[in-house]
């Protein structure tokens, strides 16, 4: 049995936590055939990262497992569920909702970025019809609207196979990168204690603009902890004291 952490951003951010589909494929071709427990704790990062790293866990010969332990949101909430089998921990949370990008020229350069965002959404809408056996148009609007999931919802939806019970674990996410997201639930916004350190959470375009090099990078360089809790995220590390 193979562990693999998917904790911090998803692609070539600033940390060492983050998860690229380079490593995630090196650590798939280092289990070579066992059978692999994914652990997420993640608000998201690049789409292209996230959907390589997704072919890659479906294509993988050994038995997969996904365990959503704190937050699978965004481009991490689609790659999970990819395993063979994905619980989530039953005080975590799942979003999903539209990719986004920035862009800049002319009215026809920003008509061609809307196109491009419109055929990604589609790869991604198409991720979860796969596990959920939704319509595309249902899973469309639950995009639209950045619709976040508790364990038991994320479950009835059809996301989710069945919830694990865990020690609770405070949301790895600076509440300034909350605030980015529409419905962002209240918790998320009202963590009170802040560590150094860079942690999950999705702050900027899901798709590198052009004003980056094509490099994707995450904002966050907060971590919260809730000080109830027994597990605490720091570096996209859980902690227990």
């Amino acid at each position: 049995m193979r562990d693999i952490n998917v904790y911090g951003f998803i692609g070539d951010g600033w940390d060492e936590t983050d998860m690229t589909a380079t490593k995630f494929a090196n650590e798939l071709k280092e289990a070579n055939g066992e059978a692999v427990t994914i652990h997420v704790n993640s608000g998201g990062g690049d789409v292209f990262d996230a959907n390589t790293m997704a072919e890659l866990l479906r294509s993988y010969q050994g038995e997969s497992t996904c365990i959503i332990e704190g937050l699978a949101a965004s481009a991490a909430s689609y790659f999970a569920l990819t395993a063979d089998k994905v619980v989530i921990g039953d005080s975590a949370l799942m979003m999903i909702h539209n990719p986004y990008s920035f862009s800049g020229g002319t009215a026809e350069d920003l008509r061609k970025t809307a196109d491009f965002l419109d055929k990604v959404k589609s790869t991604i809408v198409n991720q979860y019809v796969r596990k959920t056996g939704k319509d595309e148009g249902t899973i469309s609007d639950l995009m639209d609207s950045e619709t976040w999931f508790t364990a038991k919802e994320a479950v009835e939806n059809g996301f989710c196979d069945s919830i694990v019970a865990m020690e609770p674990v405070a949301a790895c996410i600076d509440p300034e990168q909350a605030k980015r997201f529409k419905n962002a639930p209240k918790d998320l916004l009202d963590i009170p204690a802040v560590v150094d350190g860079n942690g999950a959470g999705e702050t900027e375009p899901t798709i590198p603009g052009s004003n980056n090099g094509g490099k994707a990078v995450s904002g966050a360089d907060k971590v919260e902890t809730g000080a109830v809790s027994k597990t605490v995220c720091v570096n996209g590390k859980f902690l227990t004291y």
